[in-house]
């Protein structure tokens, strides 16, 4: 049978394994050989034959064992294949042999600009490149460590130089951006050599290092989409959609009412969460009003977005731009998270990191078909030595270059538990108080379980915050609309009664999940799925809205007062309501934008959450690790927790409150709570906050209502 190119096709799978694929198997036991550019033939030796969907697989021996700074083929009879790079980068040895910690991407000074690209399985290597005085490429030779940097050398200064390396791998040349590339043209065509300075706004002190030493207790998080918040037609806001629209001082409604800036600081909110910013495809950056996205579309992980940008065509402008906000948000005594995506990119086939080194980034089956945990067609593999080193490198860059507080990582359960603790050690020596939280489901990737960072792995793993799936299904019920429903929506089901004590002690201790509740981050509400409004109006279809909206103000109360980290999803203190719509990642503004409208139509309850945030951070009761939380004894369809904090840790006396009594109604009728011989004191009584003396030995909890007593 003659086997031509077409039906057969050849695979570097180990430094001695040549694997060979063809439709149909050999009629009899071929004579094939391997062949370099010299021309030097080596033997293969068929170790054994495979089957694998309607494919025949030879596994080949080389009694040489192969170099990969050569190009080799197969040849068979009178056809020649070319010999690709198959799995031999996933083998540990060539993990071992070609890790290589250089500074990598355009290290630039005003003399000359040296750049660096890891690639051990290309034949050649080419930088392309254009100055900012010339409208042409031109090319230039990069030569090749013995790990597979490669590196070339430009003189003279070389800020805001556009340039791309050609790269020859698997036979071909192609050409592709860098994967460290600081900034990128618009839609991210050619990277760009910045001096990083000048993107510096004004006041900006390099030399500053960023510390916060707030404890993660004592935070409040909120979640902003950095287009969602200012492009209302009534936002008050000039650069609406853009950085620069956040940093916009006293920006109001036609109706007087304050927006953007100015209400992020008037909630009390300690962090602001911005939803990704690094460079994400699915948007063109020319056009930024024809699509819309979360930016879970990671292209460019070292530059940030352009479309937020209000020139996307200039490379300073989106650093510029996004600094500007980060200054802005910290000077106004605001810490700021970034929401990092390091489990996939946007298209494997198109990133530069598949591009550069074929098959090693990400995670494979046995069968040599990219594994899928994340959903979207491809995992990235954090446990290799080069792609860990690219997320620390990533998530320094950010913190020292943007001088972030804290990182939120998307999907953080693709990741490997060893990846993640470097990544905490690396940033916590930069900026001891930074805040790190991810997203620890357990996905279906090829990683051994006990190596995912996942919930499981919460012990494992004490620098990082895991958002509380428990937590938030418990109290506000499943996250499918026909899923069980949970605490708010009236459950008085034993189980979600017993779960509402791990609830409110945030899941920490020897036999749960966390080792301290500052590793629960409480939510009732993010970015993803229904908002809580559209999922209670789906799950109490003939309610009286105002019902409704009491079950919603119970799920606050919940995330407010629990130990824990509060996390609120923005708007969810005014009803944001996103049409019913489940998934809105790419559905336009008129679905996804804040309606400022609904913070003036519901200023008291969006000032009730101010009070609720406020009473947060001013008592320690709230927020200390020596507090007891105990259980009160109520009637069916209420819950009651005492707070005691031990008077030793009460500081200034009498201003701190030294027990609280937290009493949740999810019943549509009143009930009669008993009291202890105890002087209470009303702090807060079905939305209202007058402090007012309670004398009774029962107490009168209104339906669908929370209430908190407590005494100094």
């Amino acid at each position: 049978m003659k086997v031509d190119h077409i039906s057969m096709s050849a695979y570097i799978d180990d430094f001695s394994m040549i694997t060979i694929v063809v439709c149909n198997p050999f009629s009899i036991i071929p004579s094939l050989s391997l062949v370099d550019d010299k021309k030097v033939l080596q033997p293969l030796t068929i170790d054994k034959q495979e089957h694998y969907h309607n494919q025949v697989i030879y596994k080949c021996r080389t009694r040489t064992p192969i170099d990969l700074k050569n190009r080799y083929w197969v040849t068979y009879n009178d056809t020649k294949i070319p010999l690709m790079i198959g799995s031999i980068v996933r083998t540990e040895k060539f993990d071992s042999l070609y890790y290589d910690d250089s500074s990598l991407g355009a290290n630039y000074t005003p003399e000359s600009t040296t750049f660096k690209v890891w690639s051990p399985v290309a034949f050649a290597m080419i930088l392309k490149y254009k100055t900012k005085h010339s409208n042409t490429f031109v090319e230039q030779n990069m030569s090749r460590s013995e790990r597979g940097v490669w590196q070339a050398t430009l003189d003279g200064n070389h800020h805001l130089t556009e340039y791309m390396f050609v790269v020859n791998v698997n036979h071909e040349w192609i050409e592709t951006t860098d994967p460290y590339s600081r900034s990128i043209t618009a839609n991210g065509v050619h990277s760009v050599v910045i001096h990083l300075p000048e993107t510096d706004p004004d006041g900006w002190n390099r030399s500053e290092k960023k510390i916060n030493l707030r404890s993660k207790t004592d935070s409040i998080i909120y979640e902003v989409h950095i287009r969602d918040l200012t492009i209302h037609s009534d936002s008050g806001v000039l650069n609406k959609g853009k950085y620069l629209g956040l940093t916009e001082q006293g920006t109001k409604t036609s109706n007087g009412f304050h927006t953007g800036l100015e209400y992020i600081k008037s909630l009390g909110v300690t962090h602001v969460q911005l939803l990704p910013v690094a460079d994400f495809g699915s948007v063109d950056e020319t056009r930024p009003d024809s699509a819309y996205n979360w930016g879970y579309d990671p292209v460019h992980f070292f530059s940030p977005e352009g479309s937020y940008a209000t020139n996307p065509y200039d490379p300073i402008c989106r650093i510029k731009e996004l600094k500007t906000l980060i200054q802005t948000l910290q000077h106004n005594g605001l810490s700021i998270i970034l929401d990092v995506v390091y489990n996939h990119v946007y298209k494997r086939e198109e990133s530069s990191l598949e591009k550069l080194v074929p098959g090693y980034y990400f995670r494979y089956d046995d069968g040599g078909n990219p594994v899928n945990g994340t959903g979207v067609g491809n995992d990235t593999a954090s446990e290799r030595n080069m792609m860990r080193k690219f997320i620390l490198d990533a998530l320094t860059f950010w913190m020292s270059e943007y001088k972030v507080d804290g990182f939120r990582f998307d999907l953080m359960g693709i990741h490997d538990v060893e990846t993640m603790n470097q990544a905490a050690e690396k940033l916590k020596s930069l900026n001891p108080g930074v805040f790190l939280l991810g997203e620890g489901w357990d996905l279906n990737t090829n990683l051994e379980p006990e190596r995912k960072a996942s919930l499981s792995s919460a012990k494992k793993m004490p620098s990082y915050s895991f958002f509380n799936d428990a937590f938030r299904d418990h109290v506000k019920g499943s996250i499918f609309p026909k899923g069980q429903s949970g605490f708010i929506n009236g459950n008085n089901d034993e189980r979600i009664k017993h779960q509402m004590s791990h609830v409110m002690k945030g899941y920490a201790g020897q036999h749960d999940k966390f080792i301290k509740a500052e590793q629960s981050i409480n939510y009732t509400e993010c970015h993803d799925n229904h908002t809580l409004y559209d999922l209670l109006y789906i799950r109490h279809p003939f309610e009286d809205e105002v019902m409704r909206r009491k079950r919603q103000q119970l799920a606050l109360a919940i995330t407010i007062f629990a130990q824990g980290v509060p996390f609120i999803h923005a708007g969810q203190e005014c009803f944001r309501t996103k049409k019913g719509e489940e998934n809105s990642y790419n559905l336009p503004d008129n679905i996804n934008a804040f309606d400022w409208n609904l913070v003036e139509f519901f200023h008291k309850e969006v000032d009730y959450f101010k009070h609720l945030i406020g009473i947060r951070k001013s008592q320690p009761i709230f927020r200390d690790n020596s507090v007891e939380l105990l259980e009160w004894n109520v009637p069916d369809g209420c819950l009651g927790f005492k707070y005691h904090l031990p008077i030793t840790d009460i500081k200034d006396g009498a201003s701190y409150w030294s027990k609280a009594l937290l009493l949740f109604n999810q019943t549509t009728k009143p009930i009669i709570i008993p009291l202890e011989q105890h002087r209470w004191m009303i702090a807060i009584e079905d939305e209202r906050y007058d402090n007012v003396v309670l004398n009774e030995d029962s107490y009168r909890l209104e339906p669908l209502s929370f209430s908190l007593l407590y005494s100094v």
